[in-house]
C-alpha cells in the first residue's frame, strides 16, 4: 500500500490546487470593490418610486456580495441614477368585456451612470427598464402599490446584472 501513497498525495494536491483560482459569484471587468448609490432623482409624479428603486439596487448588489455599498467618500465608484418614467399597459382584459382590462404591466425606466470616483470616467451609462405584471381586483390604487415594489426589484436586478456580471 506504501507505493500508492505519493501517487495519492500528488492526485490530491493536483486536485486541491486546481480550485485556487475559483471565485464564487460574478466577476467584472471593472475594477470596483466598493460603491455608493445617492438616492435616485424622480423625474415622474409617482411619489416614492425614488425611494423604492434605491433600496431595491442597495439590497440586490448588497445581496450579490461582490462589491460592497458604502458612503461617496470612501467608494471607487458611484452609481447615479434618473427615473424618467413608468408607465402602466393592460395586457389581458375580460371575456365579458373586451374594454375593461384585468391584467396589466408595470414598467419602470430609469437612465443610470456608473462613475469611477478615482479617474472620473464613466464605467456605465444606460437606460434601464424593470417590469411586472398584476391583476387590477377592485382597488386600482393598491394593485399598483403592490406592484411598484416588483417592478423596482425588477429594474435594480437589471441595473446590478450589469454592473457585477463582465460584459
Amino acid at each position: 500500500m506504501t507505493p500508492f501513497r505519493p501517487l495519492l498525495v500528488a492526485a490530491l494536491a493536483a486536485a486541491f490546487c486546481a480550485g485556487c483560482a475559483y471565485r464564487v459569484g460574478p466577476t467584472s471587468t471593472m475594477n470596483v470593490r466598493s460603491i455608493a448609490v445617492p438616492n435616485f432623482h424622480n423625474k415622474t409624479y409617482e411619489p416614492r418610486i425614488s425611494t423604492q428603486v434605491t433600496t431595491a439596487v442597495i439590497k440586490r448588489i448588497q445581496t450579490d456580495g461582490s462589491i460592497r455599498v458604502v458612503s461617496e467618500e470612501g467608494a471607487d465608484a458611484t452609481l447615479t441614477g434618473d427615473i424618467v418614467s413608468w408607465r402602466r399597459e393592460p395586457l389581458l382584459f375580460r371575456s365579458d368585456n373586451t374594454l375593461v382590462a384585468k391584467q396589466y404591466g408595470l414598467y419602470i425606466q430609469a437612465h443610470v451612470i456608473l462613475t469611477d470616483n478615482r479617474t472620473g470616467k464613466r464605467l456605465l451609462e444606460g437606460d434601464f427598464i424593470g417590469k411586472t405584471q398584476y391583476f387590477f381586483g377592485n382597488d386600482m390604487t393598491q394593485a399598483e402599490r403592490q406592484a411598484f415594489p416588483l417592478a423596482a426589484d425588477d429594474l435594480a436586478r437589471r441595473i446590478t446584472d450589469r454592473i457585477v456580471d463582465a460584459w
